[in-house]
């Protein structure tokens, strides 16, 4: 009896709907559960926002919230890095167009953050409050989050001041001025916003002013802002 060629059958693929395939529809559905997330949490809070109250925002099934989210911690985690990396990008960009003036670039930074966190106040209760809630302020996740920013930090330490004197232990010096900045966010954020913003960066810029100071005066630049 003689054999059947074998034939080697195709996996189906994934079937597409008005062009659209099942990887792009299922991309879509995350990014509306997480526009959804931003506004159930920006607007009742962590504690109050709820999976069901997030899936009928996003006008979509239970279902698919479990297709990428594990629990309702998981799609806070996402929403805060979605909202960080959004912020970080907008204060990078305008930092990397100033001179190289440590203070007027630590002046171009705090407006850009504290111009994000004011044009929407669910940004403010999601990075500022409930990233307290939710733990991601602890010293485990601030101090991962201190790295980032003291990574970037290090090479411009290194050129600005390339012959200090003295021992500088950079994670220690951000760790500080990025607390006190989220606190002055905080409590700004609070009391709805009453100051303006170029007066909050001038409340926070003192602190860097006077590092910049005390770095020059070690390394022998000439202090060139005021």
């Amino acid at each position: 009896m003689s054999q059947l060629p074998s034939t080697t059958v195709a996996a189906p693929s994934a079937r597409r709907y008005g062009g659209v395939s099942a990887a792009e529809r299922a991309a879509q559905r995350r990014e509306r559960l997480l526009e959804a997330a931003v506004d159930v949490f920006g607007r009742e809070g962590y504690r109050q926002a709820t999976m069901r109250l997030i899936c009928a925002q996003a006008r979509l099934n239970d279902r698919y919230f479990y297709e990428h989210f594990a629990t309702l911690d998981d799609i806070f985690l996402a929403v805060h890095q979605k909202l960080s990396a959004e912020v970080a990008i907008q204060i990078m960009t305008r930092v990397m167009t100033q001179p190289d003036d440590p203070v007027t670039q630590t002046r171009v930074g705090l407006t850009a953050f504290f111009e994000y966190i004011k044009e929407d106040a669910r940004r403010a209760q999601i990075l500022l409050v409930d990233a307290v809630t939710t733990g991601l302020t602890n010293p485990h996740n601030l101090n991962a989050r201190v790295s980032q920013y003291a990574d970037l930090l290090k090479a411009r330490f290194r050129k600005r001041y390339p012959n200090l004197a003295i021992p500088l232990d950079v994670e220690l010096i951000v760790g500080g001025f990025v607390g006190m900045v989220i606190h002055t966010a905080t409590v700004w954020s609070q009391r709805g916003f009453d100051t303006p913003v170029d007066v909050l960066v001038d409340h926070n810029v003192y602190a860097w002013r006077g590092l910049h100071h005390w770095l020059s005066a070690h390394d022998g630049v000439l202090v060139t802002s005021a």
